[in-house]
């Protein structure tokens, strides 16, 4: 094989090895907004994040503490309707990357939406959601 061949072989190899690599990374640049990660301590296994918590730009607050397995996305889908979801993907239980438009599986490619929807596979099933009770200031996550 000749030298320029071998070279064009090498170089188009880089090139798609690229754009395979940013299309994995796409969903979580489709909204570059920040997304508020909070620390909380759960009560009697119920965390209680305060609506201030939401900034302006973003529908979505990540909940973290050293006792879940993996973090909460708390979704603010109206004024007055809540919905948190483990972000925990349903394919191989790999953590997920979160995004002001949905979540997404930097393993294998799956995508489910803010409702934790499925919405690329290869997962095949909606995300585990926990129950959400909205109060005067806050919401009320129970896991």
């Amino acid at each position: 094989m000749d030298k320029n061949r071998r070279e064009f072989i090498k170089n188009s190899c880089t090139l798609c090895a690229g754009v395979l690599g940013l299309s994995a990374l796409l969903p979580a640049l489709q909204s570059c907004v920040a997304i508020n990660t909070l620390q909380l301590e759960p009560i009697n296994n119920t965390f209680k994040v305060p609506i201030s918590s939401f900034i302006e730009t973003s529908r979505v607050v990540v909940i973290k503490h050293n006792t879940l397995s993996f973090p909460i996305a708390l979704v603010k889908s109206d004024i007055t309707n809540y919905r948190a979801f483990e972000l925990k993907c349903t394919h191989q239980d790999n953590g997920l990357g979160v995004s002001n438009s949905g979540f997404f599986c930097s393993m294998h490619g799956s995508n489910f939406d803010l409702n934790g929807r499925v919405q690329t596979p290869p997962a095949s099933r909606n995300l585990k959601e926990f129950k959400t009770i909205l109060q005067t200031e806050s919401i009320l996550v129970t896991v």
